[in-house]
């Protein structure tokens, strides 16, 4: 996607409103705009194919900017993009040949490095993408260098190196979500780079519990709770004033589900 951050985006006075957002039909463009002195503004046009920011909407945190976040909104597009090439973003990890899952706080960053420590090779971390192949379905990473946080548990347990500012850095972090645990966890983010290698998957985990993940229905609420595409306001609005098919999407994203879990367990789903 074409992403450019501009002092002030020129909306169009001919756009219909559509909820909360503006849709230009000359550029099959829709935008937000808050009503703050200064230019607080995200627009996606030419089919979500061009993405233009202002710096401000990038400093405000979401509930100063209409609840969006342009990095959430523009994976789900990329989703959206992947599932007509036939491909599925997943959250989640992939070691040697198991592809663990799982919702937040389900010990998938745990389970990964652990696997690692003993002497798995990591193929994607945080987000894989899937793609159906004749030999079966093949996982690879979504970023040659993906961004992770680690509990201080998860970095003693795995062996991963820290530097001096890191151990600080969660050493801080640790106090904060002492002081205010309903807002703060004690964690750090560290990059991590992939190997740039794919990997045929042949057993899905359900985080550090082991429990592998054999019904379709269960890996697509799993799929979906990071991505929940559906569930965007943005793409809504997008959809009803353009006519997109997000429910066409839709349909498509749990057909290739499907076939993700018929091909790794052999039609048992």
């Amino acid at each position: 996607m074409d992403y450019d951050v501009v002092e002030k985006i020129h909306i169009s006075k001919n756009c219909e409103k559509v909820g909360a957002f503006l849709y230009d039909p000359e550029i099959d463009g829709l935008y937000h705009e808050s009503p703050w002195p200064f230019p607080v503004q995200i627009g996606i046009t030419h089919g979500l194919t061009r993405c233009q920011v202002t710096p401000m909407f990038l400093k405000l945190p979401f509930i100063l900017k209409g609840w969006l976040n342009e990095q959430i909104l523009l994976r789900m597009i990329e989703l959206l993009r992947l599932v007509g090439q036939g491909k599925i973003l997943m959250h989640s990890s992939c070691v040697d040949n198991t592809l663990i899952v799982g919702f937040p706080n389900s010990g998938k960053t745990y389970q990964t490095y652990k696997n690692v420590s003993n002497g798995g090779k990591l193929i994607s971390e945080e987000y894989t993408i899937l793609e159906i192949e004749k030999d079966g379905v093949v996982a690879s990473p979504y970023k040659p260098v993906m961004r992770t946080c680690f509990s201080g548990r998860t970095l003693k347990d795995c062996k991963i190196e820290t530097s001096f500012y890191e151990k600080a850095w969660l050493a801080a972090a640790n106090l904060r979500a002492w002081a205010f645990p309903f807002m703060y966890e004690g964690v750090i983010w560290k990059e991590i780079p992939a190997t740039g290698n794919t990997s045929l998957i042949k057993k899905i985990v359900y985080g550090s519990t082991g429990r592998e993940i054999k019904d379709w229905k269960t890996f697509a609420i799993l799929c979906e709770n990071e991505f929940p595409f559906m569930a965007s306001e943005f793409l809504q609005a997008y959809a009803v004033a353009s006519g997109f098919d997000i429910l066409g999407i839709q349909k498509r994203q749990r057909e290739l589900i499907k076939e993700i879990i018929d091909k790794v367990y052999g039609g048992q789903s």
